[in-house]
C-alpha cells in the first residue's frame, strides 16, 4: 500500500464527537483524522454539559444529484474535504488549496483517506479540462446550484469514479486559529525548509525557513510547513499536511480541552461549514470508533500516478492524471475487503 495507516482512538454526545472531527479535519488535508479523534472528546465535552449544544454555524444545505447514503444499510459514505485558499481580505470565489477525499464503510468497520494534488489536469463537467482546485472557484463564481464545493465534489467523483455525498470546508485563518487555541503542536521536521516564494497575504512573496529537527509550531508556522512548495513538488507538500493532521490530533488527545472548547467553538463556527447534519454527524461518530488500526487506509496521488506536463497552448505547468495507476489506488482505498481477508 501506497501511504501510511493511521491510527483509531477509543470510543464515545454527538457533539463532542462533531467538535472534535471539525476541530482536526480544517487542516487543509484529512477529515478521517477528525474521525479517530472523534471518540477521545466524548466523554470531555459531556462533562462540560455540551452534548446537545449545536448553536455552531457551519450547517449548509445539501445541493447534490447522490441520494444519501442510509446508514442504517452500512453503505459505504465518501465525504470531500476542501482547505479553500482564501486570505483575510477575499470574500469572492477562491480556489482549493486541498482537496482529500474520506471513506468510510460500515459494513466492514474499514476507513481511508486520498490526498489530491491541486494541480491534477482533469474534466471538470460542464467546463472542460482545467486544474482541479480551479472547479470550486467556478462553482462559486457562476453560481453552480450548491456553489463551489457541490462542483468540487461533483468533478471528483466524475475523475475518480466514486461518488462523493458530503464537503467540509474551511480556511487558513480557521487553522491557524485553531492550532493557536491549542497551544500549538509539534512536529519532527525532516530537513530544513528554506522557501524564498512563499505565498503572503497581499498577491506577493515572502521568505520562510523552518530548520530541520524537532519543532514547536504556533498556528503561523505550521500553516506555513503544511503550505510551502520549497522543493518544487506537491506530493511532498500533500505528506506534511498528513504529518501536520497527526500532530494536531496527538496534541489534542494530551490536553484537558475543557476551558478551550469556547474559543474553539466561536472559530470553527465561522470558518468551517459542512452539508452532513447533525444527524448523520451522529451516525458517523458512532460508526469511528468501531474502526481498528489495521483497517483504516490513507494514499496521495503521487509521481507514480501523474506527470508533470507543460501545456503547449498556455505554458501553464499542470500534472497529467496516469488513471490506470490511480484507478490502483482508488480501487485499493475504496474498495471493501473481499469475503475471507477480515
Amino acid at each position: 500500500m501506497r501511504g501510511y495507516k493511521a491510527k483509531s482512538q477509543g470510543s464515545n454526545p454527538w457533539f463532542g464527537i462533531f467538535f472534535g472531527g471539525l476541530f482536526t479535519i480544517f487542516i487543509i488535508g484529512g477529515i478521517f483524522c477528525g474521525y479517530l479523534f472523534y471518540s477521545s472528546l466524548r466523554e470531555v465535552v459531556a462533562r462540560a454539559g455540551l452534548q446537545t449544544f449545536v448553536n455552531v454555524p457551519i450547517f449548509r444545505p445539501r445541493e447534490s444529484d447522490l441520494p444519501v447514503p442510509d446508514w442504517s444499510r452500512k453503505e459505504r459514505v465518501n465525504i470531500l474535504l476542501l482547505g479553500v485558499d482564501q486570505r483575510p481580505q477575499e470574500v469572492g470565489p477562491c480556489r482549493t488549496d486541498t482537496m482529500i477525499v474520506v471513506t468510510v464503510d460500515p459494513a466492514t468497520n474499514t476507513a481511508g483517506m486520498l490526498s489530491i494534488p491541486r494541480d491534477l489536469y482533469v474534466e471538470i463537467p460542464g467546463y472542460g479540462l482545467n486544474r482541479i482546485n480551479v472547479a470550486h472557484f467556478m462553482g462559486d463564481r457562476d453560481n453552480y446550484p450548491g456553489g463551489g464545493p457541490a462542483l468540487a465534489k461533483k468533478t471528483v467523483q466524475y475523475n475518480l469514479g466514486v461518488p462523493i455525498h458530503y464537503y467540509i470546508r474551511i480556511n487558513f485563518q480557521g487553522f491557524r486559529d485553531i492550532v493557536d487555541a491549542l497551544g500549538g503542536i509539534t512536529v519532527e521536521v525532516e530537513g530544513e525548509i528554506w522557501d524564498d516564494k512563499y505565498p503572503d497575504e497581499n498577491y506577493g512573496y515572502m521568505t520562510i525557513y523552518i530548520p530541520a529537527g524537532v519543532q514547536q509550531m504556533d498556528g503561523e508556522m505550521a500553516l506555513r510547513y503544511a503550505r510551502t512548495r520549497h522543493n518544487g513538488s506537491d506530493f511532498v507538500r500533500l505528506r506534511r499536511q498528513q504529518e501536520v493532521l497527526f500532530a494536531i490530533r496527538e496534541k489534542a488527545l494530551s490536553l484537558d480541552l475543557i476551558p478551550r472548547i469556547p474559543d474553539l467553538l466561536r472559530t470553527m463556527g465561522y470558518t468551517v461549514d459542512t452539508d452532513l447534519d447533525p444527524q448523520e454527524v451522529l451516525a458517523l461518530a458512532q460508526i469511528a470508533p468501531q474502526i481498528e488500526k489495521e483497517e483504516i487506509k490513507s494514499g496521495v496521488i503521487d509521481e507514480t500516478m501523474a506527470v508533470s506536463v507543460i501545456l503547449p497552448d498556455t505554458g501553464a505547468n499542470v500534472l497529467y492524471p496516469l488513471r490506470d495507476e490511480i484507478a490502483e489506488m482508488v480501487e485499493e482505498i475504496f474498495s471493501s475487503p473481499a469475503e475471507g481477508e477480515e
